[in-house]
């Protein structure tokens, strides 16, 4: 099985992910199957990246809350109106009691017929299993303030599973066992967040997959933009033996891969990532080699950077000559690219090279200082910083550091994924 994150952001769509969306697909019997858990808000947009939307065999909805049914209206809208005339069959739409007519008041205007003119809405009961072509999807009720569920997912040997919106409870002990991948809702905050019977948070989510047993990869997902997904996955990370991996809009894995060392870069994601950008973009000069890899030397430094360029201030980066040929490796060159990855290894967004310049360190200006974009932007805290890390690099090299020692000024672009691209 493969799992794309098409949208993660908990409560409401944010800056950088649509709400909730996992788009599960494997092949079986000569074709791609393709189902969807939850179709939130904002991500019907995204999903047609990955598919064609005519291509679904079904969607399942874990509640019937905005984030993570609303764009349901808008698949309607694409099966309803196409062009190309209507599909030969009615799409299944699994959910909790009183789905149909809940979408259909949130459509206002709609036609006779309703949302079942397009979809064939089949209700889920706790613990009864639906098949969808090769997989089977358990249904298990969970601990939200309205009728929810979370979803197990089996095909080719391998599951998923998926917790919807919910709390500590006994249904998530049968839901996670033994799962391959486990996407555990995150939404609250230890210390912040006190009131129970609507999210998890990190801590609690760790708990939950260590007492179902067998759980191989933690994922944790539905964490809003208010939330620091750091303090999310530190909280976790307390309680979970492994390596704590974060959701993120565009990310695709394979369910049964072994989660990856904390910072090592998820090659074949990244791999998919620079191909889709590829696709994408016509008249790229070849460039097979391209750099994956995350910034600073730690995965909470990648974290931090990271969220530099994601948030827009960081559009420069420097590193040591020194380390280029310690590594046997070429210089960047005006026009290269690199799939950067955040902490867990996961790839974020593709850079390109557009400006560059050798020089000593102490030749760095407040220009070059303010767009790199970290701590206050200035000449002196980028200088502190920097003398810190290149101190470290320097050790690890087995090399003297001084101030005359030459660095590689970088500026670069973000040219994809498109919803944090520069324009």
């Amino acid at each position: 099985m493969r799992l794309t994150v098409v949208g993660c952001s908990g409560s409401f769509a944010g800056p950088e992910s649509p709400a909730s969306s996992y788009l599960v697909q494997t092949e079986h019997e000569g074709r791609t199957w393709s189902v969807l858990l939850d179709l939130g808000s904002g991500a019907l947009g995204p999903l047609q990246r990955h598919l064609d939307l005519a291509d679904l065999d079904a969607v399942l909805l874990s509640h019937l809350h905005p984030d993570h049914c609303a764009d349901v209206l808008g698949l309607y809208v694409t099966r309803r109106y196409r062009p190309a005339g209507p599909l030969p069959r009615r799409m299944p739409l699994y959910g909790p009691s009183g789905t149909a007519e809940r979408l259909a008041l949130m459509y206002h205007g709609l036609e006779p017929g309703g949302m079942e003119s397009e979809f064939d809405v089949r209700v889920v009961r706790d613990a009864e299993p639906v098949r969808v072509g090769p997989f089977t999807v358990t249904p298990y009720a969970v601990a939200h303030p309205v009728e929810a569920y979370g979803y197990r997912v089996e095909a080719d040997g391998e599951v998923l599973a998926f917790t919807g919106d919910t709390d500590t409870c006994d249904n998530l002990s049968p839901l996670l066992a033994g799962a391959d991948l486990a996407l555990l809702d995150c939404a609250f905050v230890d210390g912040r967040d006190a009131t129970r019977g609507v999210h998890l948070t990190g801590s609690r989510a760790a708990a939950a997959a260590v007492a179902a047993g067998g759980v191989r990869r933690l994922v944790l997902t539905h964490i809003p933009a208010w939330n620091d997904p750091r303090t999310c996955r530190g909280q976790a990370a307390g309680g979970w033996p492994g390596t704590v991996e974060l959701a993120t809009a565009g990310w695709v894995t394979a369910v049964g891969a072994a989660p990856a060392d904390p910072g090592s870069p998820d090659v074949a994601a990244a791999h998919r990532m620079w191909d889709a950008y590829r696709a994408a973009t016509p008249g790229l000069p070849p460039e097979d080699d391209v750099e994956i890899g995350g910034f600073g030397d730690s995965p909470e430094m990648a974290d931090r950077l990271l969220a530099y360029v994601l948030g827009g201030t960081k559009r420069a980066t420097a590193s040591l000559v020194a380390e280029y040929a310690a590594e046997n490796e070429a210089l960047p060159r005006v026009g290269d690219h690199w799939v950067v990855c955040d902490g867990a290894g996961s790839p974020r967004v593709v850079l390109r090279a557009t400006e560059l310049r050798v020089g000593p360190l102490a030749s760095v200006d407040e220009r070059f200082a303010w767009d790199e974009g970290e701590g206050d932007r200035t000449l002196q805290s980028w200088l502190d910083e920097h003398r810190g890390f290149f101190r470290r690099s320097c050790a690890r090299i087995g090399t003297e550091f001084s101030d005359d020692l030459e660095v590689c000024f970088e500026r670069f672009r973000v040219v994809w994924p498109p919803e944090h691209a520069d324009g």
